[in-house]
Formats: C-alpha cells, sequence, structure tokens
C-alpha cells in the first residue's frame, strides 16, 4: 500500500502495478483527451469525434460520448444515476460491437450547470466506485456536451467529491480532491512528492 498525503501525484497510464492509496489533498493530471474516434478506439466515420451517439442495447438507443485518457471510454448521461442498471447496461455498452478492444462505460447525472455524480463500469473488472480517469472522462464528457459551460466541474463518485479541470490550451485535465480518499489504481504509474 503507497500512502501520500497532501502531495501532489501525476498519474501516467501505462501497463503495469496494482496500487491501492489513501491521501488528502491530491491533484492528478492524466493530460489531453484523446477524442480521435480511430485512437481510441470506437468505430465512428461520421463526424471528427463521438458525442452522443447512438448505440442500440435491446431495441433502446443510448447516446454515447467516446473518448480516452489511456483506455477506451464511454460516457453515457441518465436522469437516474440511481436508478441505472450499472452492471448490465454498462456490459452491453462497454462489449458493444462500436468498442472494438471494449471499453469502460461512464453513467453521469447532471446536478446543476456545474456539478454531476457518476458510477462507473470498468472495462474487465465490473461496476468500481472511483477512478481518477473515470472522474475526468465524466467532467470532460460534460464540457464535449456542452452541459458544463465552464472549464471546470465537481464530480461526484464514490462518496468523493472533486474539482476537475480542464485546461484546452495547456496541459489537459486536472483532478483535484480537498479531503480523503482511498482508492484502486491499475495500469498505472504513481510519482510526486510525498
Amino acid at each position: 500500500m503507497l500512502t501520500v498525503k497532501n502531495a501532489t501525484i501525476s498519474l501516467l497510464v501505462m501497463q503495469g502495478g496494482d496500487e491501492m492509496f489513501t491521501t488528502n489533498d491530491v491533484t492528478i493530471s492524466l493530460g489531453k483527451p484523446v477524442t480521435v474516434p480511430v485512437l481510441i478506439p470506437v468505430q465512428h466515420t461520421s463526424t471528427p469525434t463521438c458525442i452522443a451517439q447512438p448505440f442500440m442495447i435491446n431495441g433502446e438507443c443510448h447516446k454515447v460520448t467516446a473518448l480516452s485518457f489511456g483506455t477506451p471510454h464511454g460516457a453515457v448521461f441518465v436522469d437516474d444515476l440511481n436508478g441505472t442498471d450499472v452492471p448490465s447496461l454498462g456490459h452491453a455498452l462497454g462489449t458493444h460491437v462500436l468498442f472494438p478492444e471494449g471499453a469502460s462505460i461512464v453513467f453521469i447525472q447532471m446536478q446543476d450547470k456545474e456539478s454531476l455524480k457518476a458510477r462507473l463500469w470498468q472495462r474487465d473488472e465490473g461496476e468500481l466506485p472511483f477512478s481518477p480517469e473515470a472522474a475526468c472522462v465524466a467532467g470532460t464528457a460534460a464540457m464535449m456536451c456542452q452541459k458544463v459551460l465552464f472549464n471546470e466541474a465537481n464530480v461526484t463518485m464514490g462518496g468523493n467529491t472533486f474539482r476537475m479541470k480542464w485546461d484546452r490550451i495547456g496541459d489537459g485535465v486536472t483532478l483535484s480532491l480537498k479531503g480523503t480518499i482511498q482508492t484502486h489504481f491499475s495500469n498505472c504509474e504513481l510519482s510526486g512528492a510525498a
């Protein structure tokens, strides 16, 4: 177990590693989101990005926004997050033919013009309470879909609220947490000062 307090952590998504840490006051930088369909990858050729595109599951249309900070993700906005069958619908969307390598699915419910809550169906793992990448996907997708009109959003996942910022010109996306978090990182490398 890695314990970090009052630190800034740079997170690089890479192969290997499987860490759990508990920390206070953390900022994680994930860089710029990948939105080009062929690089995510997602099967989509009608526009330069895959924003709110229809995915059919059992005769129902779900609008998916695809992006990546290292692993493929789909973001789906819902009216009732607690009433959403995240394990079933997440699996159906995450293994959909339009995601050739599979994807993690983030379900998002808007709370107000700058706050949202989200739940994650993680590819190959099922429902998880939180991942830094999923929190960034949720905030970034809300901005891409113009549900959040500024470059910052409050994202609530797994009982924690994060401040997510997208610097479209500079360093990309950062995620900040004030408070305590215990979370699980997989397929990533952590570096920074403790």
